[in-house]
């Protein structure tokens, strides 16, 4: 970077950490939905497994309800995450000229990505528990 004025030199150096900031989001939110998927499977696991052992049906009622709570904080936590890195992508455009025009070109169409994985997937879960505890 030999020959740059050092402001220019900071503001690259900058828009760098911000791009690695907006990178290291993106991990977070695909972790954080792996985690939540994870932990839901097992609970179905254990809710299924409950119900065909033919004992008392109070476990899988129990499970069920807990399945309901961790659905509750996940969408809590995507809606918490979803707002953190829409402010941060805000950002990044504006200091990653290049970042801002690709994005410019290529609006997302329809509800995008990011919606359906903070809203739509944990709401499925909720009617899934529901119906589960509904018939138990």
């Amino acid at each position: 970077m030999e020959g740059q004025p050092q402001e220019e030199v900071e503001r690259q150096a900058a828009a760098n950490r911000l791009w690695q900031h907006g990178l290291h989001e993106d991990n977070v939110r695909y972790q954080q939905g792996n985690l939540f998927l994870v932990a839901q499977s097992l609970l179905a696991v254990a809710y299924s497994t409950i119900l065909t052992s033919g004992s008392d049906t109070q476990p899988a009622r129990v499970i069920a309800a807990f399945g309901i709570a961790l659905t509750v904080i996940w969408v809590y936590v995507g809606h918490r995450h979803r707002r953190y890195s829409a402010a941060l992508q805000r950002r990044i455009k504006s200091a990653v000229p290049d970042y801002a025009e690709t994005s410019a070109t290529c609006p997302p169409r329809g509800i995008g990505t990011t919606p359906v994985l903070v809203y739509v997937l944990p709401s499925l879960a909720a009617v899934m528990w529901t119906v589960l505890l509904l018939i138990t």
